[in-house]
């Protein structure tokens, strides 16, 4: 009989249950997802809020696994030749101090956090496209990659590899990859620390928030030909949550949502922020002349934002969530 448990330390599972309890109450402004999650897991324990992160713990006959959404499964132990393909693990194995588990990362078009040590890293090639044949040479015992390189980390797995997809579809993902991360390394104390500081920081920013909330709503693009907005549930959407903006993208069905003329002027949005593909503010403005007749049109609440601040999962993102806080803030209504 294989045992399946859900497995946290007592501490990283309280910071994170203390995380989704602020959000269940709305204090962040959260979606109905977040809040069922959140309830959920008060109800029944650390089952549930496990089973909704990205990376989840099961314990099998032979020890415990780390799983992943796409169904990779890695054994769950310190590891200490890791290739990692992901920006954002390798952000946080710095901030544990695991960085001497690290033998290479993948390039990325955005500095990689510290850029004066990742530079020095040998790479496998650009985040999109690794080198297989590069990868090997670096002897691996552990592969870690991203979202943009899944079929990679399937292909690294199907030939019996190591090899698990590091993502965030929220804050609370992070804080739990932190504390997996730490267990990968060695650094579980550390990740608790690092938690229990990134918690302290969100718990300040809700207080602040709860008495002066933004009363704001706009999006984050990725697209203007067509123009498209990242969801409720992503990460982006998440942030926008942590800052009690509306998201004016949540409730549209489509996994990638087209935002069309007669929704924004329905929707009316305070702001509007690009980043990915979108380099310049122009590039919104003239993707509809619809945007004109917004509020963030008119006033010129149109700006870009460095793709790190909500797609690169590391506990560095709080920041970004930070800087946007002022950014956003500065749109309130007189």
């Amino acid at each position: 009989m294989v045992d399946k448990t859900v497995h946290y330390s007592p501490v990283g599972l309280w910071l994170a249950l203390c995380i989704f309890a602020a959000l269940g109450m709305g204090l962040f402004g959260c979606t109905a997802k977040e809040a069922r999650t959140a309830e959920d897991s008060a109800n029944t324990g650390a089952a549930p809020l496990g089973e909704n992160f990205y990376w989840r713990i099961e314990t099998r006959e032979d020890g415990e696994y780390l799983l992943d959404r796409d169904g990779n499964a890695v054994p769950l132990k310190p590891y200490r030749r890791m290739a990692v393909l992901s920006p954002g693990a390798v952000e946080t194995l710095y901030l544990l101090g695991g960085e001497d588990s690290i033998r290479a990362i993948a390039s990325s078009s955005d500095p990689v956090w510290p850029p004066e040590k990742t530079a020095l890293l040998p790479s496998v090639g650009n985040v999109a496209r690794p080198s297989l044949e590069t990868l090997i040479s670096a002897e691996p015992d552990l592969v870690i990659g991203s979202g943009m390189n899944s079929a990679f980390i399937k292909d690294c797995a199907a030939k019996g590899r190591a090899a698990i997809i590091h993502s965030a579809d929220s804050i609370g993902d992070i804080l739990n990859n932190t504390l997996i991360l730490g267990r990968l390394c060695g650094k579980t104390a550390e990740a608790e620390q690092i938690n229990a500081g990134q918690s302290a920081r969100l718990a300040a920013l809700k207080d602040e928030l709860h008495g002066k909330p933004l009363g704001l709503k706009g999006a984050f693009l990725y697209s203007v030909n067509p123009l498209m907005a990242f969801t409720g549930d992503s990460l982006a959407g998440d942030i926008l949550a942590v800052l009690g903006a509306e998201n004016i993208a949540a409730g549209l069905p489509a996994a990638q949502p087209i935002l069309s003329a007669e929704y924004l002027l329905a929707q009316n949005p305070d702001f509007l922020f690009g980043a990915m593909s979108i380099r310049n503010p122009d590039d919104i403005l003239n993707a509809d002349s619809v945007i004109l007749k917004t509020r963030a049109g008119r006033e010129g609440n149109i700006g870009i934002i460095p793709s790190s601040y909500f797609l690169r999962p590391s506990p560095r993102i709080m920041e970004g969530i930070m800087e946007l806080h002022g950014k956003i803030g500065q749109y309130r209504h007189d």
